[in-house]
């Protein structure tokens, strides 16, 4: 991250932890973490689609990795044919169609029921999905550091 991030306690310039969300300040030692970004996100999973194939298995892997409770990836030999992921209430498909290409969707949900279902071009649906990785992230993030400041208190 290229900005400087200031503690909120006495305005000295903090330093960044290795996962770059958590920073420290030396003087005070406050801690604070930030938001992620959709394009942290997006480069960090070094996101390509110019290579469809490829693209497909490196984010069924990275999925499966940091959300295997929410990832669901189907293959047939050693092509992936179905990659779900449910960030509740969000739920992105890829197919893979008969003729080689994917379908993507994205479906919203209220209470595990699709109340709408809209099929987007692969890229915009990449957009999609990181907005709401980084989003998911950014709110489980706020919600641990405030369960964190609750049980100091």
């Amino acid at each position: 991250m290229s900005q400087l991030i200031r503690c909120s306690e006495c305005g000295a310039v903090m330093n960044p932890a290795t996962d770059a969300r958590t920073y420290a300040c030396e003087h005070c030692g406050a801690v604070q973490q930030v938001a992620i970004g959709t394009d942290q996100l997006a480069a960090g999973m070094r996101l390509d689609i110019s290579n469809v194939e490829e693209f497909m298995h490196n984010l069924a892997a990275q999925l499966r990795h940091a959300m295997p409770d929410r990832a669901k990836v189907h293959h047939d030999g050693g092509q992936i044919i179905l990659l779900e992921l449910n960030l509740d209430p969000h739920l992105f498909i890829t197919r893979r169609e008969q003729h080689g290409g994917f379908t993507a969707q994205y479906k919203k949900l209220v209470r595990g029921v699709a109340l709408k279902t809209k099929t987007v071009a692969l890229d915009a649906w990449v957009q999609e999905l990181t907005k709401a990785i980084a989003d998911h992230a950014n709110q489980n993030a706020h919600l641990a550091q405030v369960l964190a400041q609750l049980k100091r208190g």
